[in-house]
């Protein structure tokens, strides 16, 4: 019968588990579960399979979320599960079901496109680009003792799960690509709710018993063959309640790492990693517990551009306000686009979006995602000095505090 591209059916979804089942080996049944019966965005199309001769032999999958950055909403496709049966492989066929997978957040008006791999060429032949993202590591030091505190940390029990969301909305609401979660997300996707939660949860108390911030952290081996010295402890996501002043912030924050750190000491682990906002808080809280930081660039990250001219609508109505405030500065921002150039005309009284002409000056796609994410510093990365108040008029990456993609949303 041939080889066929199509979305797919809902009798065909233990087939397409046993295909990643196949291709990650290990005890990922349950792990792979949750993408057809554990997210409630999904629909059959967001599964583009290939099939031939009625045998599902390649699959790429998309996860739709709604995305916090700043002040909008963004709607973004997570591509996930993209895997051959090993036998079928070097033949196009996987290529074919992401192109449908393209043109499916085309169709359905997302705004861009999120991956992580490890093999960069081959989604950059279909208009991704490396994004890098920046996470910190370090030494914890050997001397730590119980702190006397304004907060009290203690495991997470299920009583504390709608306060752990009440938090996770306040920290979130305007963090770049922070996804918005709803109940059904939190019991359905992350396995949290009144009825279960991970023993990995520390919560920090104040002294009227309010539940004032959180943390999640998770073990990791340095290396594979790995020793005892490389046995670290990675925190995997953190909140604060809204409404604490500096001087709170720097002391919950300190608190719930500190609780980390406890846990690790018992356990002869010492490395911990922040894969998570490195806001100021955040910081001072790790340098008073690590012996020194190491920062790491992490390019596993790829991005795309979906239907790019009412992305920059989006930002142009968002910005508006602010470019006006800071004096209507003049210029132009072309970007480059797998659709094309696209321009961020600021050279009449609101911020215009227009099609560009190819000899243009273009920055690229990673350029405008960084900024709008909070991913790339602006004063690095302003190609022209002569364009930086315009660029930091338009993306006021600092306003939202620093861009994270959680990893308990992962897919």
């Amino acid at each position: 019968m041939g080889f066929e591209v199509r979305p797919i059916r809902a009798e065909e979804r233990e087939e397409c588990l046993k295909l990643w089942c196949t291709v990650w080996s290990g005890d990922t049944n349950a792990y792979f579960r949750r993408y057809f019966y554990g997210d409630v965005e999904w629909l059959p199309y967001y599964t583009c399979v290939g099939v031939l001769d009625n045998k599902i032999v390649s699959a790429v999958h998309i996860c739709k979320r709604i995305v916090a950055c700043g002040g909008m909403r963004l709607t973004m496709g997570g591509i996930a599960n993209v895997s051959t049966l090993p036998e079928y492989r070097g033949k196009g066929y996987n290529e074919a079901c992401l192109k449908m997978a393209i043109a499916v957040m085309e169709s359905d008006a997302m705004d861009f496109s999120l991956l992580f791999t490890g093999i960069d060429a081959y989604y950059a032949r279909q208009g991704f680009s490396t994004l890098p993202q920046h996470t910190i590591s370090g030494k914890i030091s050997s001397d730590i003792d119980p702190i006397v505190s304004d907060f009290q940390v203690r495991k997470a029990g299920t009583t504390d799960v709608p306060a752990i969301r009440a938090i996770y909305d306040d920290y979130n609401m305007f963090r770049p690509i922070a996804v918005q979660r709803d109940a059904a997300y939190w019991r359905e996707w992350l396995n949290i709710s009144e009825a279960h939660i991970p023993d990995d949860i520390l919560i920090a108390m104040n002294t009227q018993n309010e539940i004032v911030g959180y943390v999640q952290s998770g073990t990791f081996n340095s290396a594979e063959p790995y020793n005892a010295e490389g046995i670290g402890e990675r925190v995997l996501e953190f909140g604060l309640r809204d409404g604490l002043n500096d001087v709170q912030k720097n002391a919950a924050a300190f608190a719930l790492l500190h609780g980390v750190v406890l846990g690790m000491l018992t356990e002869n682990r010492v490395e911990l990693r922040l894969d998570l906002a490195l806001d100021q808080h955040v910081l001072s809280a790790f340098d008073a517990l690590a012996i020194e930081r190491t920062t790491h660039t992490d390019s596993s990250g790829m991005v795309r551009v979906l239907n790019q001219k009412n992305l920059l609508r989006t930002i142009a109505m968002d910005a508006n306000e602010r470019w006006i405030a800071a004096g209507s500065p003049t210029g132009r921002l072309t970007f480059a686009t797998p659709y094309g150039n696209v321009a961020l005309d600021a050279s009449g009284t609101l911020l215009r979006v227009e099609e560009a002409e190819p000899h243009e000056f273009a920055l690229s796609q990673e350029k405008l995602l960084g900024w709008l994410f909070g991913f790339s510093q602006l004063n690095e990365t302003a190609a022209n000095s002569a364009l930086f108040p315009l660029i930091a008029a338009v993306f006021p990456a600092s306003q939202s505090g620093d861009g994270v993609y959680w990893g308990a949303d992962g897919f």
